[in-house]
């Protein structure tokens, strides 16, 4: 007995419907060489995990062959990155871990961006609200997005509040003014500083109507895009002048390894609440943890124990890194 065209017209059967392409591959014919000649899956099972029929498996599998992707063994390169990130979403419960190639040609952030902005449109709805933080490789996503078509009654949040010395080239207002533009969205921002005077203030400030309205509508994020940053010496926390040197330097002391939107973490991902904790206006990790897509752009073998941290805190669900830092990632957790 052999299979037939699920879609063919006139056979009775209701048509097949391809699965969306999962972030690691580039293409629905990449995917399916991958399981057939990689995961030693018969065309039959390749043909249920994609969402399509035998035959349309068998002609992806000749067109794979065609094109030189199939030759007696896998391309070395892409094979390492697909393993790697296989194996981080395995490890980390990923949605997707979308690893990045090398390419000395272009800066590491460009390149990030690139894949950061594929997965902030990746299933995009109507209705829904996006929130973004700040720093260089949410910006270098953000300056990649562009939708074929627009999607209706978009919103774009703004998660954390401004620190007062940060760069105005890639500011939280930048990040969402920018982003809301790109997607055609209308935009939320958070108009107050990041870090208050006292906590009375920040109390205060948190009950006044229109305040109060606007992280109602940042809470309500069903997406959100973000990146992790280290501590040391001339990252971009150090430059912000969110928390002064002396504050930096005791979150280190005492266990401190990185930093999303100017919150610290320790080794588990956890918030540690330093100095400035009861001041800082924004999402809270743990409300930034709530929000159901959490697409996590960062790279750089100096991150590697900021990005474990924030991936063993299920923060991340979704993850951009480079292929070298994705390595030292799973040397860290593999035995």
């Amino acid at each position: 007995m052999t299979d037939t065209p699920a879609a063919s017209e006139g056979n009775g059967h209701r048509p097949a419907v391809p699965r969306a392409v999962p972030s690691e591959f580039a293409d629905i014919m990449v995917w399916a060489a991958w399981l057939y000649f990689v995961d030693a899956m018969t065309q039959s099972d390749v043909a249920k995990t994609i969402g399509v029929s035998r035959v349309t498996v068998i002609k992806l599998l000749n067109e794979a062959k065609e094109k030189g992707l199939v030759n007696i063994e896998f391309n070395p390169v892409l094979a390492a990155r697909v393993e790697t990130s296989r194996r981080l979403a395995k490890a980390f419960d990923l949605n997707s871990a979308f690893v990045i190639p090398d390419n000395a040609e272009r800066p590491l952030v460009e390149r990030l961006g690139d894949a950061g902005a594929y997965l902030v449109q990746d299933g995009l709805q109507a209705g829904d609200v996006i929130g973004v933080a700040w720093g260089r490789t949410v910006l270098a996503a953000i300056r990649n997005l562009g939708l074929d078509q627009p999607i209706d009654d978009l919103t774009v949040v703004q998660v954390a509040a401004s620190p007062n010395g940060l760069s105005a080239d890639f500011s939280p207002e930048l990040c969402v003014s920018l982003c809301a533009n790109n997607l055609g969205a209308r935009s939320v921002t958070l108009m107050a500083p990041a870090l208050l005077s006292t906590p009375e203030l920040k109390a205060m400030l948190l009950n006044e109507p229109s305040i109060r309205k606007q992280m109602a509508v940042i809470r309500s994020a069903n997406k959100v895009l973000f990146g992790v940053g280290e501590l040391t010496d001339g990252a971009t926390v150090y430059t912000s002048e969110l928390h002064s040197a002396d504050a930096l330097d005791q979150m280190v002391k005492t266990g401190a390894v990185g930093v999303v939107s100017g919150r610290f973490l320790d080794a588990d991902g956890n918030e540690m609440p330093g100095p400035n904790h009861d001041r800082m206006l924004g999402l809270s990790i743990d409300e930034l943890r709530g929000i159901p897509i959490r697409i996590c752009v960062a790279g750089g073998l100096d991150k590697t124990r900021a990005i474990l941290a924030a991936l063993r805190g299920g923060l991340i669900t979704d993850l951009v890194i480079d292929l070298a830092t994705a390595e030292a990632l799973m040397a860290q957790v593999e035995p």
